[in-house]
């Protein structure tokens, strides 16, 4: 099957845009709780969205060679998401999270009903460009301390006073930690941790590696405790043959790594707190009820009438735990259609683990897994979404 011109341009900038959130929102009652707007219950028309849809019109129009398996495996995971929203309290932002998957997961059907090495050139430069500029991005912010001004790309305003903005306390000294252009720092890191190894297995052929080190420096600044532990065992287990070379940077970067990772048990322990408790309140959830769960995208509006998250201000935050997560909104049965989803990929590569590519992308799904048991992004925000469907592509596209 032929690429055509107007398809490569479109699929370069879907994948050059993808950690973009330039957007639209739409504020309509059931995105208010206790007064206040809820991101996550927003409609939002997003630029990227404007692009994936174009790419797909323009697919179709080709008669592609669909991937029927893909499909269907989608197919079950939206239907298994959508039975829980007869028993949702907010309709209209269970319909908000339904739409988001639907649309993102189309991105994963286009990949996997095309041969990898169709878009393998054009996927490596167009992620690594994106890449490199949301290090740079957040290098910067550190640097300046505040947003740096990419609005137009969904960058938001902020400074080191912003209230609820993320910071890290190094011996009294507070630093801005990074956005990017994502919503959080941890949603940067995650980004970045999960792409590493596929775009140090692209770019292998090339002597340049400064957007790998570029990666790999936003992920440390960003100081997000769980995407720096999966580089650090990562690092080992890649770099095993070099073992006293990752030694040697864990202990450059001890004064750095002690401070943050010791501070969850001290004085920055509210988010250790707050994720033990929307566990609790996610397992009450699904004792309510276990099989359809409480409604996608209403896990916030259950925990808000709770009272027991701690911290200054209401925190509406879903629980950070896709597992729980999915348990809470959409039972056993929402579960059962998020395995489906993740495992046929991952039962794939498995079976091909002699293949060098499906290892890598192996790899990914482990790092998605870890992460996601200590946030919640791949499920609940748009980049997270993304990212999620594009390794899920790509690990079902034609070898």
């Amino acid at each position: 099957m032929s690429f055509p011109k107007t398809e490569r341009i479109l699929f370069f900038l879907v994948i050059l845009f993808i950690s973009t959130q330039l957007g639209k929102h739409f504020w309509p009652d059931f995105s208010y709780l206790y007064s206040l707007k809820v991101d996550y219950f927003s409609p939002v028309i997003y630029f990227w969205d404007l692009l994936l849809v174009a790419l797909i019109v323009i697919w179709v129009k080709n008669k592609p060679l669909l991937n029927k398996q893909a499909i269907l495996v989608f197919f079950i995971f939206i239907l298994s998401q959508e039975i829980s929203l007869f028993s949702a309290e907010n309709l209209g932002a269970g319909l908000v999270r339904l739409e988001q998957l639907i649309l993102i997961g189309f991105l994963g059907i286009y990949l996997a009903s095309k041969k990898i090495n169709d878009y393998i050139d054009i996927l490596r430069r167009s992620l690594v460009i994106t890449l490199i500029f949301q290090g740079l991005l957040s290098i910067s912010q550190i640097l300046i301390g505040k947003s740096f001004g990419f609005w137009v790309l969904g960058e938001r305003t902020f400074t080191m006073s912003t209230p609820t903005i993320a910071k890290f306390n190094w011996f009294g000294q507070i630093i801005l930690r990074p956005y990017g252009t994502f919503s959080h720092p941890n949603v940067l890191a995650g980004f970045m941790v999960v792409l590493l190894p596929l775009i140090v297995f692209l770019n292998s052929s090339y002597k340049k590696k400064y957007e790998i080190f570029i990666m790999i420096l936003s992920i440390i600044l960003s100081f997000s405790r769980t995407a720096i532990l999966a580089l650090i065992i990562g690092g080992l287990v890649v770099f095993k043959k070099n073992i006293m070379v990752v030694f040697i940077i864990l202990i450059l970067l001890a004064p750095i790594l002690m401070v943050r990772f010791n501070s969850i048990f001290n004085f920055d322990n509210l988010s250790l707190v707050r994720r033990e408790q929307l566990n609790l309140v996610a397992i009450s959830d699904f004792n309510k009820s276990p099989f359809f769960g409480v409604g996608l995208n209403n896990f916030i509006n259950n925990m808000a009438k709770s009272n027991i998250i701690a911290g200054p201000v209401r925190f509406l935050q879903p629980v950070h735990n896709i597992l729980l997560l999915t348990l809470s909104e959409t039972g056993v049965v929402g579960l059962a259609g998020l395995i489906i989803l993740m495992g046929f990929p991952i039962i794939r590569l498995w079976r091909n683990k002699a293949s060098s590519y499906c290892m890598v992308l192996f790899y990914c799904w482990v790092v998605i897994i870890f992460l996601g048991m200590f946030d919640h992004y791949f499920l609940t925000i748009p980049q997270g979404q993304r990212l999620f469907f594009l390794i899920w592509g790509l690990s079902l596209a034609r070898l």
